[in-house]
């Protein structure tokens, strides 16, 4: 890797043989930071299976059930970019670490939480705690292994995703459904603490530190490195997050008051002072929050608005059609996890066929995968309407399939076309705002699809008619339907077809992150 790095920061061509060698170490930082990524993409699904369970054991409120996701989601977007950009200034090894650390320890706050409030506490410092490790994955893949290996390694991401995602709603409908050592719902954050230690183990072992970077061959790095962090813009993104979700969170249950109506169009000012406020940082030497050059780049911009689209809507639709499958349609949390996980299986076995295909059908790829998506929830949304509460498991089964196999076509694809592009000194910034947009629009998901849903059932109580469930799901899935079309125009519009201004090749890496 030292060959590698040297070459690259000299400009100069490096071998076949040197640029397929990968060391071991490589290997195993990629798996420590897979397996940090694992519990944050984990707790976001398995947190669906177990609502009606914690629900009813805490007496929660519609409301906070909502803050459970949406309080993580939140935290977890508003901290993105900075801890990408603190990856570009210090390392990913620090980051990592104490990610990890706080993680596992915010997950046995939430399994020992006696209420709500707690609850709700815990998530937000898991979603805090989370936002350290995601921007980290692109940097180790891009920095720690050679282009023609880089493949295999974002396979391995996608990999890692599918299966945190499959056995988020399989293994917590399994664990709250059994009842271990009669933890209920409290199993599914306790299981984290083994995942938790292993990454741990790996990244203290095969992380470098964070000064064997190959900084000395990069002016730009090294100046990055002093610069102090943004503190005003990150204050500004957390003002202006907070102005846009709250009250879509909190605005049904209280009725629509007058600042839930004016809060979320203040915030549109609020963030829309984030740019000239990364210019000014960037005149005066600082280390701007967000490059400003991220937002030149159509490919990077059309990428980041779709993530937005399809990350809050796949959040918003676990939320609610968990709670449509065990309430009105009384499955277990056994059952239901059984049913979504064709959902994240097809998006699997569709992730490691589509990444290598990527670089070749580039753009019509990612709008067959979200034409599949409309295709699937319009055929769910016929189920629905077509058989109400006496919905077919096998009618599920096969929409979610298809779905997922969208997904699988869509997601991963356009992270790695999005993001392979960026320079070694944005590419940890350029991870943290893309997977910040997709969080926020995971909130803002929840924020919409749990305002729908919840609104047409008043609340979700014991007195609410089938009829009322029914038309619940079918406005929520009304809801997916109009989310993913746009992701579709979206894509044909805005996204550059392959071949004409398509991902720039990604950078030599340098000898570790």
């Amino acid at each position: 890797m030292t060959e590698v790095a040297g070459a690259a920061a000299r400009g100069g061509h490096v071998g076949g043989d040197q640029r397929e060698r990968v060391p071991r170490r490589a290997w195993g930082a990629l798996a420590a930071v897979l397996l940090a990524c694992f519990l944050h993409q984990f707790d976001l699904t398995v947190i669906s299976v177990a609502v009606p369970s914690l629900q009813a054991d805490l007496a929660a409120s519609p409301s906070s059930v909502q803050w459970l996701v949406a309080g993580y989601t939140l935290t977890f977007a508003v901290l993105l970019v900075p801890a990408g950009r603190l990856g570009d200034a210090v390392g990913r090894r620090v980051l990592v670490i104490a990610g990890v650390v706080g993680f596992t320890l915010a997950s046995l706050a939430c399994a020992l939480a006696p209420n709500e409030g707690v609850l709700v506490a815990a998530r937000v410092a898991q979603g805090g705690s989370a936002a350290l490790l995601a921007p980290q994955v692109m940097p180790v893949v891009m920095l720690m292994f050679p282009a023609a290996r880089r493949g295999a390694a974002m396979g391995a991401f996608a990999a890692s995703v599918a299966l945190a995602t499959t056995s988020g709603p399989l293994l917590g409908g399994l664990l709250v459904g059994a009842d271990l050592f009669g933890l209920g719902w409290r199993a599914i954050f306790v299981v984290n603490v083994p995942v938790g230690a292993a990454a741990l183990v790996l990244a203290l072992a095969c992380l470098p530190r964070a000064e064997n970077t190959g900084r000395a061959a990069d002016p730009a790095l090294n100046g990055w490195r002093r610069a102090r962090i943004d503190v005003f813009s990150v204050a500004l993104a957390l003002v202006g997050l907070l102005l846009l979700i709250a009250p879509l969170v909190q605005g049904r249950e209280l009725g629509w008051p007058w600042w839930a109506i004016v809060l979320p169009v203040a915030s549109v000012p609020v963030l829309a002072a984030l740019v000239p406020a990364q210019r000014r940082t960037l005149r005066a030497g600082g280390l701007p929050l967000i490059a400003p050059e991220l937002f030149q780049q159509r490919a990077y911009l059309a990428g980041a608005a779709v993530n937005f689209l399809v990350v809050g809507g796949v959040t918003a639709f676990f939320l609610v059609f968990v709670v449509y499958l065990q309430v009105p349609l009384g499955r277990s949390p056994a059952a239901t996890g059984l049913t979504v996980a064709p959902w994240a299986l097809a998006s699997a076995v569709a992730s490691a066929a589509a990444i290598p295909l990527a670089g070749r059908f580039g753009r019509r790829m990612l709008e067959t995968g979200a034409v599949l998506m409309v295709a699937g929830m319009v055929l769910l949304l016929g189920f629905v309407v077509a058989q109400g509460t006496a919905l077919d498991t096998a009618a599920v089964v096969v929409s979610l399939v298809i779905v997922g196999v969208g997904m699988g076509m869509l997601s991963p694809p356009l992270y790695s076309i999005t993001l392979m592009s960026m320079s070694r000194q944005d590419i940890g910034s350029a991870s943290g705002v893309f997977s910040a947009v997709g969080q926020a629009g995971g909130a803002f998901g929840v924020a919409t699809g749990g305002t729908i849903f919840y609104g047409v059932v008043a609340g979700g109580g014991p007195d609410v008619a089938p009829g009322g469930w029914t038309a619940a799901i079918g406005w929520a899935l009304v809801h997916q339907v109009v989310v993913y079309v746009v992701a579709v125009v979206v894509l044909r519009r805005c996204l550059p077809a392959a071949g004409s201004s398509g991902p720039p090749r990604a950078p030599e890496p340098g000898r570790s992150p």
